[in-house]
């Protein structure tokens, strides 16, 4: 199974990233291919492929890596380039608790022989794929969205459905340490 470990957010969160979803799609003329609001979440780690009994070891590294809640903010989009087409994502200032609790993660994974991707942690909600390039970047928060995070899960992935299908596995409460 396809494993990731990821921020799930409230209702008005989603509603202000559907928002700023809505406001690119009417911006790229409907082109592209737009993130439904069930998949909208913020990745802390992506797994990948791993057998059904690493779910355990999973849940076990959200235990010991949760830390205190902590307030996330929705300020800006951006793009990752990819030639002609463009990835869209929401994001907000640097956030010294989300990058506290994604390396506490990390390390609580690697030590349970999870093999994690080596690339820097860029947090992000990803709004929209393919979508063919815009020149300047248009607006897409009116003002900003606050989320307070109390807790982070290990989600399945399934790839097999369009849109795939994200179904939460384990559930960690986020606690003062």
């Amino acid at each position: 199974m396809r494993l990731f470990i990821a921020v799930n957010f409230s209702r008005p969160t989603l509603a202000a990233l559907e928002a700023a979803r809505e406001a690119l799609r009417s911006a790229a003329g409907g082109r592209g291919s737009y993130t439904p609001c069930a998949n909208l979440h913020l990745t802390l780690a992506f797994l990948g492929e791993a057998d059904k009994s690493r779910v355990k070891d999973a849940a076990e590294a959200l235990e010991a890596a949760a830390g205190a809640p902590f307030e996330l903010v929705f300020d800006r989009a951006g793009r990752f380039s990819r030639g002609r087409e463009e990835l869209w994502w929401a994001g907000g200032p640097e956030n010294p608790a989300l990058a506290a609790v994604q390396k506490r993660l990390c390390r609580e994974l690697a030590a349970r022989g999870f093999e994690l991707e080596a690339r820097r942690f860029t947090p992000h909600v990803t709004l929209a794929r393919r979508v063919p390039a815009l020149g300047e970047a248009p607006a897409l928060f009116a003002s900003p969205a606050a989320e307070r995070v109390e807790a982070i899960s290990l989600m399945r992935s399934q790839l097999e459905f369009r849109p795939p299908r994200y179904t939460e596995l384990h559930r960690t409460l986020l606690r003062k340490r």
